[in-house]
């Protein structure tokens, strides 16, 4: 994925300074030009005072039916770790630490949330009295 997107980069930087150069020579008016990009950068975050195991499944496919799923992350304590993910996307992420019972969160990368923060017992619903 990441040969992917500095290959896309690499590509607009290219494009832009042969349209910039063409511009010029012609003295018409000079507009960026990008691509749409494929992915975004997240970071995981685990707030609790233990370990961490974290999978991250999706329905995307990277290439020849091969998922984007992002399996057996180890978040150490009070630890974060930075993901390059597809954009847009949506993931299911399961967590667990060795104590607790794996928990579920839907996490969507089209909005504007790039952290997500995770900690035992967040999605666990208490019964009321």
């Amino acid at each position: 994925m990441h040969a992917h997107r500095s290959g896309v980069k690499a590509g607009d930087i290219l494009l832009n300074t042969a349209s910039l150069i063409l511009s010029v020579t012609l003295g018409s008016e000079f507009e960026i030009a990008s691509s749409e990009r494929a992915f975004k950068h997240i970071v995981l975050e685990n707030e609790s005072p233990d370990s961490m195991i974290v999978n991250m499944v999706t329905d995307i496919e990277w290439k020849d039916s091969i998922f984007c799923d992002i399996m057996g992350i180890n978040l150490p304590p009070k630890a974060k770790q930075k993901l390059l993910v597809p954009f847009p996307a949506a993931y299911n992420v399961y967590f667990k630490t060795p104590y607790t019972e794996e928990e579920h969160i839907e996490f969507r990368t089209d909005n504007k949330h790039r952290i997500i923060k995770l900690k035992a017992g967040m999605t666990i619903m208490k019964p009321e009295n």
